[in-house]
């Protein structure tokens, strides 16, 4: 059964066909500003020669605010006109799947996704497995949650945040991390149809927050 991976939460902008354990065609391009832009261009480039795919696969977040609304908008479209499952699938997920390559790694991992404004999203896992729910957290108090079994799984510019007595591996997002997580959830059997998959927001967007915390001037 061939996935297709669409991966637009943060910095990557991907698309990939998994079949079973191997990658039949993957792209991912790093966009540090506006991941989703492309990717409308990296899924054409990637189907011309595998235009048959049984399953949607799409990483719902946390992330930014309109990758994830992109991606996920555009796996719903997918699903609907092509009347296919969609599964959706966490970009913390897919950190604890790239840090587990790491041999290394074992205990408690804590993948991390910057927030902005001195935050984090995290969760904590044990293997693949989520052991808490998703969650927003300040730097400051993340770091007094880890002790000398824990493994950070992050970008680089996270890992250098951490101190030298905390273990952390750098990982990146991939759209093959994507539709092999997804592939996991397919043999439990979870999938979804197209309006039943949402996107994955912690807390509002800052417009919306900036918005609401606004005295109205308007006269009734």
């Amino acid at each position: 059964m061939k996935i297709l991976a669409i991966e637009t939460s943060g910095n990557i902008c991907g698309a990939a066909v998994i079949s079973g354990d191997k990658i039949i065609a993957e792209k991912n391009i790093f966009l540090p500003k506006n991941s989703s832009s492309k990717i409308f261009d990296v899924i054409k480039n990637i189907t011309r020669e595998n235009l048959q795919f049984n399953v949607i696969a799409v990483d719902v977040g946390p992330g930014s605010f309109t990758g994830i609304r992109v991606g996920v908008s555009l796996a719903r479209a997918y699903g609907q006109f092509l009347r296919l499952p969609i599964i959706g699938v966490s970009c913390l997920d897919c950190l604890v799947f790239d840090a587990l390559k790491n041999k290394n790694v074992f205990g408690k991992i804590f993948p991390v996704v910057d927030a902005l404004r001195g935050e984090v999203y995290t969760a904590e896992y044990e293997g693949l497995k989520r052991k808490t729910k998703i969650k927003i957290i300040e730097v400051a108090k993340f770091l007094k949650m880890l002790d000398n079994k824990s493994t950070v799984a992050g970008s680089y510019e996270i890992c250098r945040s951490i101190p030298d007595n905390r273990k952390c591996v750098v990982v990146k997002l991939s759209a093959s991390a994507v539709g092999f997580m997804a592939s996991k959830k397919l043999e439990r059997c979870e999938k979804h149809n197209y309006n039943e998959v949402l996107p994955l927001y912690i807390r509002r967007a800052f417009a919306q927050e900036h918005y609401s915390g606004r005295k109205s001037t308007k006269r009734y």
